[in-house]
């Protein structure tokens, strides 16, 4: 057998639509939404990303693409790192190219000046699998375990009232903002502000990651890929008394596939947490995408297992565990 491993043009929407096909075959098994439709890809794949550089890569046996990989590398910060993924075709495992792959990968990473090298892997809730022995065995350790949970919108509805019965009055000095994707003018330099404590107050694990700083305009250049992209994240802000952005939590959903979301970042200031902030942001965002998408069926979302509070918030609201999420690391 002779594979040849090169990187794949995203802009050639043949060539992208093989890799993408890869991808599909080789999450197929697992539970929930794991892979996106190919309508959301086709745009969102070869689109810029100012955050970060992308490469695209396929193993060929021939002219047919078997395996694929993603290697992103930051360039606003966490300069030291990059995040491989791999995909392997589902009749073609155990034949060495998923080895081939992380290799090329670790490679180009090393080659781009980074020293630490990220991964994902899923197996099933509190078990071990293939992915994970995969890992461990090519020299990655296994820096955070994370519940990667699926929530059913119709249950959601069915427990809002308990859920805001809940909050109370607990929250009532803070005013709480939606809107989807643009950030309004007077609440984006605090927004920014907020967003920068994310690496230092979520539970990372021994995860190599650090700070980012969230400038007005770095925010509004984000804010226009999602659009660019169709993508909207539907986002709550909870507002101090004294005008800044307490805490803030957001749902993505993509034109292309509105029967679906994900949480992104749900995030409270230290200095206001024991308000009951956090659910009463994710009620806000989860009402708003059932009113904008009557057609979404599904939202997950992920949390490191030790991250308690965020935990139960979620399956208060009806969020169940599907997998396991192993965040993977391994220094070159």
């Amino acid at each position: 057998m002779t594979i040849e491993i090169c990187a794949v043009d995203p802009h050639d929407e043949a060539s992208l639509r093989a890799w993408w096909e890869v991808g599909a075959a080789a999450t197929a098994e697992r539970p929930g939404r794991p892979w996106p439709r190919w309508e959301v890809s086709r745009t969102a794949l070869p689109a810029a990303n100012p955050e970060r550089d992308t490469v695209f890569l396929g193993a060929f046996d021939g002219d047919r693409m078997v395996g694929s990989a993603l290697l992103l590398a930051p360039v606003q910060e966490n300069l030291h790192t990059a995040v491989l993924d791999v995909y392997v075709l589902p009749p073609r495992r155990r034949e060495g190219l998923g080895t081939l792959l992380v290799a090329e990968g670790e490679s180009r990473a090393a080659a781009l000046g980074r020293t630490t090298l990220q991964a994902e892997g899923y197996v099933p809730p509190g078990e071990t699998g293939p992915a994970e022995q995969f890992a461990l065995a090519r020299g990655f350790v296994v820096a955070s375990r994370e519940g990667f949970k699926e929530l059913a919108l119709a249950s959601y509805v069915a427990r809002r009232s308990a859920l805001v019965a809940s909050v109370g009055s607990r929250a009532d000095d803070y005013t709480v903002v939606t809107f989807d994707t643009v950030c309004p003018d007077e609440h984006v330099e605090s927004f920014g502000r907020l967003l920068g404590m994310l690496i230092s107050e979520i539970p990372l694990g021994d995860l190599d990651l650090e700070d980012s700083e969230w400038t007005s305009e770095r925010l509004r250049a984000a804010e226009q890929r999602q659009v660019g992209i169709g993508r909207h994240a539907l986002t709550a802000l909870a507002i101090a008394p004294d005008g800044s952005v307490a805490g803030s939590s957001d749902v993505r959903v993509n034109d292309a596939d509105p029967t679906h979301g994900q949480v992104g970042i749900t995030l409270v200031d230290p200095a206001h947490r024991g308000h009951r902030l956090g659910l009463a942001l994710k009620v806000a965002t989860h009402d708003l995408l059932a009113a904008t998408y009557p057609q979404c069926a599904t939202v997950d979302t992920c949390n490191a297992e030790v991250n308690t509070h965020m935990n139960a918030v979620n399956e208060a609201l009806g969020y169940r565990s599907i997998e396991t999420l192993l965040e993977l690391q391994k220094v070159l």
